[in-house]
């Protein structure tokens, strides 16, 4: 989007909006993108709900590199560069098509994951790739970010995958430090955006986490 700059809104009516959700892995969001949406279309709202990596044929390919715990020798740079292209593909084949034509997006992770997952996580500095940002991306106008901490991540990480009988994904396998790291660049990220921001305990119940996010909604909507 060369002409509205980095994290800037698009033009919209007042049933279209931009959201997305972030946190740490087993935070939640996958669980309270799916009530949200399942409340919002017995509404009447129409609603895409997403995901990033994989919101699109070539971004499931995508996904399937960035998460085969056998790519242990991607590096760092590459794995960057396949976020980026997942989500321009994403944004220009399926978001942008679904909020010009008046739907509601609900999206797990978007940018914010990049700056905390390879930015901090990684270690990468993330400046060199800002004029791409400027081209291609637009701006969320809420983001809810559910926080729990590192070790209940990987205590539901366990959990979750001994249940469904399943190998950790190549994130997964990465120790405490780094999602410590990741978590503090999500808190951090939240305080310089506070007005996009909403934070939501993610030890809460399911149920009380989706009345306070449809809560913040409702009054977003009626304005």
């Amino acid at each position: 989007m060369k002409d509205s700059g980095c994290w800037e809104l698009i033009s919209r009516d007042c049933k279209t909006m931009f959201i997305t959700f972030e946190g740490i892995d087993a935070s939640g969001k996958s669980t309270q993108i799916s009530l949200l949406e399942k409340r919002l279309i017995k509404l009447g709202y129409a609603v895409l709900k997403t995901k990033q990596p994989g919101g699109t044929s070539t971004g499931m390919k995508i996904r399937e590199i960035l998460l085969d715990p056998d790519n242990r020798k991607l590096q760092p740079e590459a794995e960057l560069l396949l976020y980026l292209a997942d989500r321009i593909q994403h944004l220009r084949e399926t978001i942008l098509p679904a909020l010009q034509d008046g739907k509601i997006v609900l999206l797990d992770r978007y940018h914010d994951a990049t700056v905390a997952y390879q930015g901090a996580g990684r270690g990468l500095d993330l400046d060199w790739i800002k004029p791409l940002e400027i081209e291609f991306l637009i701006k969320p106008e809420v983001t809810f970010l559910l926080l729990i901490t590192p070790e209940e991540s990987q205590k539901r990480l366990h959990l979750r995958n001994r249940l469904l009988n399943q190998q950790n994904c190549r994130f997964e396998n990465e120790n405490l430090a780094f999602f410590q790291r990741i978590h503090q660049a999500y808190i951090e990220i939240s305080e310089k955006e506070s007005d996009r921001f909403v934070l939501l305990d993610g030890l809460e119940t399911q149920d009380k986490i989706h009345e306070r996010i449809f809560e913040i909604l409702e009054r977003k909507l009626a304005n």
